[in-house]
């Protein structure tokens, strides 16, 4: 019998998680909590293959566990897997709700959103420099949560009144591999009612935003659960994920100050520092899961048809057979190539709006601040098996 890893959403150091698997092999035997077997897949290359080839699905409805019987049907993380949504799509069906979201979620719509994000960020870090005497500023509380969170609520037509809410589920969410099934259930209705009630106000009283857009699709558009799963996937994989990536990336320049120093010269720009940032330390630790349609061999596994395989995308991006050991912001070609973003078909709709938020956000926080550093080392994991980042970041300058 395969002696399996059990996954630990409270692990104090998600990279030695990741470094225990990749010591197993590329495709290492897994468990995840609530005794749920798969394959944790934690080379590059045997990543790239799972994303790109279409012998590998996302639908659960391939996953053989799941038709056997054999997950609990309270296990926490089938509200994840049994969504209508864009994740757990494939074909022709992941290309209909891609085009649904694409067609609102234009470019022109997230240029437009420069100037916002930058007064976001200029008005944020006036409130870090307010509070300057009041002693090492959380930059996860301060800077990192806050501006997602009003980006989104732009993009989305939610109310200021409503952050604290939508703070309070995405949190949740993200730590949802370490919730309890009654949690995990309660966690699935708050969010569902408060979508809800958001779809029917924008109906009653539309405006320039992305549900009122999706909402004018009409019938030939998203049905009212894919409508519900659509923005849900667009508020979590959107908030969390955008602040992570600015914490792991500012924590990676401030403990290797010669690099900081390139971006800080100007001779590197801050696009390459984000690529890398995410790279180096990818704010998404791994997602579940995706499922051979056959027997395949991967890593040097014999994969059986309809397997579980977990994206590990943070252990993936720093697979030392890609080149992967340092964090270097002058990388190039195949060595800067990550796979935060995901890759092929599944590639994140919305990287361009994190992207764009990571650039001023990272360039405005060191022009602000040249003196920035950390006042000691970062606080522990968030716990999940999704995301990857400190729960606090404390700094001073």
């Amino acid at each position: 019998m395969t002696e399996r890893i059990l996954l630990d959403p409270h692990s104090p150091d998600m990279r030695e998680q990741a470094e225990e698997l990749r010591r197993r092999g590329p495709v290492a035997p897994a468990e995840w909590p609530g005794g749920v077997h798969c394959w944790a897949v934690v080379g590059h290359p045997e990543l790239e293959t799972v994303l790109t080839d279409p012998r590998f699905a996302r639908s659960p409805g391939h996953w053989r566990a799941l038709r056997d019987g054999e997950v609990p049907a309270d296990w926490p993380m089938l509200a994840h897997l049994t969504r209508r949504w864009m994740l757990t799509a494939d074909g022709a069906e992941h290309r209909r709700l891609r085009q649904a979201v694409a067609a609102a979620f234009t470019p022109r719509r997230v240029e437009g959103l420069a100037p916002a994000v930058a007064r976001t960020v200029d008005e944020l870090l006036d409130d870090m420099e307010a509070r300057a005497q009041e002693g090492p500023a959380d930059l996860r509380t301060a800077y990192a949560l806050p501006l997602p969170l009003r980006t989104l609520c732009a993009l989305f037509g939610i109310p200021a009144e409503d952050r604290p809410e939508v703070l309070r589920l995405v949190g949740l969410a993200f730590s949802r591999s370490a919730l309890g099934p009654e949690e995990s259930a309660r966690l699935t209705r708050d969010i569902n009612a408060y979508l809800t009630g958001l779809v029917r106000s924008r109906a009653a009283a539309p405006g320039d935003d992305l549900v009122s857009d999706l909402l004018r699709e009409g019938p030939e558009g998203l049905s009212e659960a894919e409508l519900l799963d659509t923005l849900w996937l667009f508020l979590g994989a959107g908030f969390e994920t955008t602040a992570g990536a600015l914490v792991n990336t500012v924590r990676a320049l401030l403990t290797h100050p010669g690099q900081l120093d390139l971006a800080l010269r100007g001779e590197v720009g801050w696009d390459a520092v984000v690529e890398e940032g995410i790279r180096h330390d990818s704010s998404v630790y791994a997602l579940p899961f995706a499922f051979p349609t056959e027997d395949v061999e991967l890593g040097g596994r014999a994969l059986r048809e309809g397997d579980a395989l977990l994206l590990c995308f943070a252990a993936a991006n720093r697979d030392p057979r890609h080149g992967a050991g340092r964090f270097e912001v002058r990388r190039d070609g195949a060595r800067a190539r990550q796979l935060g973003f995901g890759h092929g078909p599944h590639f994140c709709v919305g990287a361009p709006l994190a992207r764009l938020q990571l650039r001023i956000a990272l360039a405005r926080l060191f022009e602000r601040f040249p003196g920035l550093r950390l006042t000691g080392p970062p606080a522990p994991p968030v716990p999940s098996l999704i995301a990857s980042t400190p729960r606090a970041l404390r700094v001073t300058w």
